[in-house]
């Protein structure tokens, strides 16, 4: 999902038929968003309908989530004509009627990463235009972008345990939210709907959250009221803590008195060594616990080389001693950390000053940092981006799901960094940044995605630009 997908309020209702209708549905491709591209079997040329829960080329029957002058939704209920690439689903929970975030489970995880690498190749060229499309097959060696599993997923799935095997990609979640119901339940937000419902057990979350029996134990309702938030972290150092409309739980639903966690990165394959992390337990941290360090290799080694890949080489002798960085939307000094530990002087800015309280204290011995706190704009992009006068010689930009927006793209390219870095994880939102920098003269020269959020259609894209 940026990597930092902004907090919003549980949408609103979806606007429903006034009655129950069904209809069979042939499949067709993925689209952005989850869904699949379907047309009733009676009229293949008819009006589109996206559904849910469906593969491409099966025929299902589904009953109509939506009906409006823009949009049909449909969830498949039936499956009629299934897809080789079904699979008894991970979360059924998540299935049709159930909880959002886990909308690919029925969908084996191989399967998962090509219907990804369709989604982002169709965005590329949908939204981006052709340039874009053409610009990034010919960085990724002229076939579509690959999008790579997570190194927990490529263990599972190598297992000669048939269970571990089925069971690739869960168990991976660190952070977890959860809402209350009108008993005081612990439950998750049914799909586009405020209603709250039993998500059953928990599978995508790590063991040390699952064990916690966050929607089963009384010990958690006791905390709660309805429509509390409850927020449970799983940090790489230290036991868990469970937020509760802000109170700072432990594991044994005590008062705990630290508000803090530890985050460790290992870097050793970039020669940096393990690094260290302050954050705040509701701040933001990337949910899947092979994330963090798979983005900082990436990042790391895109700013040194122009590749986020680098097949495990050290770059312990090609430090970035001297060269100049500009970060925005910076976090919590996920990036900022590892530029600086590298030699970088790094200005960085984000939004939210509770992160850069944590980047604060993470970076508290580096002078080659300046960390600021506000919202990226072209004023912050060209006050920022000079160092001495001189432009940065890099800038890194990892926005929310919307995308950084032309306005502080072109205010990037006015710059005149000689490189790019853009980490994005919605692929028409970096369709679109990448189409301003394109022809702002900026040139692809790597791309790399990664299946961060397994059994969701959410991923993430690292891409490489220079000036030309």
């Amino acid at each position: 999902m940026t990597t930092r997908p902004a907090r919003r309020s549980p949408r609103p209702e979806t606007t429903r038929p006034a009655a129950r209708e069904e209809v069979l549905l042939d499949v067709g491709a993925p689209a952005h968003g989850g869904h699949c591209v379907a047309r009733t079997t009676d009229d293949p040329d008819g009006r589109v309908i996206f559904v849910r829960h469906a593969l491409p080329g099966e025929r299902v029957r589904a009953v109509m989530t939506q009906k409006t002058s823009k949009i049909w939704r449909a969830d498949a209920i039936e499956i009629l004509s299934a897809s080789p690439d079904r699979v008894e689903p991970v979360w059924p929970q998540a299935g049709p009627g159930g909880v959002g975030g886990g909308e690919l489970s029925h969908v084996a995880l191989g399967a998962q990463r090509t219907w990804k690498r369709w989604v982002l190749a169709d965005c590329l060229r949908r939204i981006g235009g052709p340039d874009v499309a053409q610009a990034v097959t010919e960085a990724a060696g002229g076939t579509a972008v690959s999008v790579e599993p997570l190194p927990s997923e490529v263990r599972a799935e190598a297992s000669e345990d048939a269970r571990t095997r089925a069971l690739a990609g869960t168990g991976t979640r660190t952070r977890l939210a959860l809402t209350a119901d009108e008993r005081g339940r612990f439950g998750m937000h049914a799909f586009r709907s405020s209603t709250v419902l039993d998500p059953g057990r928990l599978p995508l979350a790590v063991a040390a959250i699952a064990d916690l029996g966050l929607t089963e134990r009384a010990l958690w309702r006791r905390h709660a009221r309805p429509g509390s938030r409850l927020e449970a972290v799983a940090p790489s150092v230290g036991e868990p803590l469970v937020l509760i409309d802000g109170r700072v739980l432990t594991a044994e639903g005590r008062a705990a008195s630290r508000r803090r966690v530890g985050e460790v990165v290992d870097a050793s394959g970039l020669g940096l060594g393990e690094l260290r992390y302050s954050v705040h337990a509701d701040g933001f941290w990337q949910v899947h616990k092979d994330a963090p360090a798979a983005l900082v290799d990436a990042v790391v080694r895109a700013v040194v080389t122009g590749s986020p890949s680098g097949g495990g080489a050290s770059l312990a002798a090609d430090r970035v001693a001297g060269t100049s960085v500009l970060e925005l939307y910076s976090g919590a000094g996920l990036f900022t950390l590892p530029l600086a530990a590298a030699g970088a002087r790094v200005v960085s800015l984000e939004g939210s000053a509770q992160a850069v309280g944590d980047a604060r204290r993470t970076l508290h011995g580096y002078d080659t940092v300046s960390l600021h706190a506000g919202r990226a704009s072209a004023r912050a992009v060209d006050e920022l981006g000079r160092l001495d006068g001189t432009p940065a010689d890099v800038v890194v930009l990892d926005p929310p799901r919307q995308g950084a927006g032309r306005e502080v793209i072109e205010a990037v390219a006015a710059l005149g960094p000689r490189r790019v870095v853009l980490v994005a994880c919605d692929p028409a939102a970096l369709a679109r940044d990448l189409g301003s920098l394109l022809h702002s003269g900026y040139t692809v020269r790597g791309v790399r995605a990664l299946d961060m959020f397994p059994h969701t259609h959410h991923f993430e894209t690292v891409v490489v630009l220079d000036r030309h």
